[in-house]
C-alpha cells in the first residue's frame, strides 16, 4: 500500500508539472552569463538618466559578442566597454535600442521621431561604431521585433517561446499609465522565461535603474489580450503594480539564413 501511494503521488505530481520549464538565453543561468550594466542616474547633458535604451542594447551586444567571439572583429569594444562606448557617444535623451544596435553593427543611426514630436538622442560629435561593416554580417539577420498593435499576448508569447528555445536574448519595452495621465516607458532585458503548457508564467529580467547587478524574477499575467509583469509582490517594484509589455526585440544567437 505504501509503495502504491508513493507511485500515485509521483504520477499526480508529474501530471501537474507536465510541460513546465525554464528557458534561458544561450550561456545564461540564474547565476551567470547575463549582463546588467547600470546608469549612474546623473542628469543633464553629461548624464545618463535617460539612456535605458542604450543600456539594454549594450547588455544584448555584450552577451552576443561573448557567445560569438569568433565573429567579433578586432578592436571591437566588449563587455563593460560596450556600455561605456554608448554612454560617451550619445546625448542624454531617449531613443530606440534597435537603432542603437544597428549603429553598432553597420555605423548607421537614424534618429527616431518621438510620439509627441521632435527627435530622439543625437550622436555626439566624433562618435562612431560600425564594427561589423566590413564583415558581411547584416544586422537584419540578427534582430526581429514587434511594436504597438502587433504585440498581443499571443504574438509576444510566440516570439518569446521561439526565441528562448533557440537561445536568443531580448529587450522589452514596458509602460505604465500614471494617475495624471502621463505614460511611463522603460526598457529592460529578458534573459529567461518560465513557461507551462505554452504559456509564459514568469520572466527573469534586469533593470538599468535598480542600481545593482541583479536578475529579478517577475510573474507574468495575461489581461485583456496583453501580457503584464505582475510586480505586486516584489520587494523593489511592488509599487508599480502590473505593467504592460508593449514592445520587444529579439537578438538572435546565430544569424537567420
Amino acid at each position: 500500500m505504501y509503495r502504491f501511494c508513493v507511485l500515485l503521488l509521483c504520477l499526480v505530481w508529474g501530471c501537474s508539472s507536465l510541460g513546465a520549464a525554464t528557458l534561458w538565453s544561450a550561456g545564461v543561468t540564474a547565476e551567470s552569463g547575463w549582463f546588467d550594466f547600470n546608469k549612474t542616474h546623473e542628469k543633464g547633458e553629461q548624464g545618463d538618466d535617460l539612456l535605458c535604451w542604450a543600456v539594454v542594447a549594450s547588455n544584448l551586444l555584450a552577451w552576443w559578442q561573448l557567445q560569438n567571439s569568433a565573429l567579433v572583429p578586432q578592436d571591437t569594444p566588449c563587455g563593460a566597454e560596450v556600455w561605456q562606448h554608448y554612454r560617451q557617444s550619445f546625448e542624454n535623451e531617449g531613443s530606440d535600442p534597435d537603432q542603437g544596435i544597428r549603429w553598432w553593427f553597420n555605423g548607421e543611426y537614424t534618429r527616431p521621431r518621438l510620439a509627441g514630436g521632435g527627435f530622439c538622442a543625437a550622436l555626439r560629435e566624433g562618435a562612431g561604431a560600425g564594427y561589423y561593416r566590413e564583415s558581411g554580417l547584416a544586422v537584419e539577420q540578427l534582430i526581429y521585433n514587434g511594436r504597438g498593435a502587433m504585440v498581443t499576448a499571443e504574438t509576444l508569447t510566440d516570439a518569446l517561446l521561439r526565441g528562448f528555445r533557440r537561445g536568443d536574448a531580448f529587450w522589452v519595452g514596458v509602460s505604465l499609465r500614471k494617475p495624471d495621465g502621463r505614460r511611463f516607458m522603460h526598457s529592460i532585458n529578458l534573459w529567461g522565461i518560465e513557461e507551462e503548457q505554452e504559456r509564459i508564467t514568469a520572466v527573469y529580467m534586469c533593470d538599468s535603474d535598480d542600481r545593482q547587478e541583479t536578475l529579478h524574477r517577475i510573474p507574468v499575467v495575461e489581461m485583456e489580450g496583453l501580457l503584464y509583469l505582475d510586480c505586486t509582490g516584489h520587494a523593489l517594484y511592488g509599487r508599480l503594480g502590473r505593467v504592460v509589455i508593449d514592445t520587444y526585440t529579439g537578438l538572435r544567437l546565430t544569424p537567420a539564413e
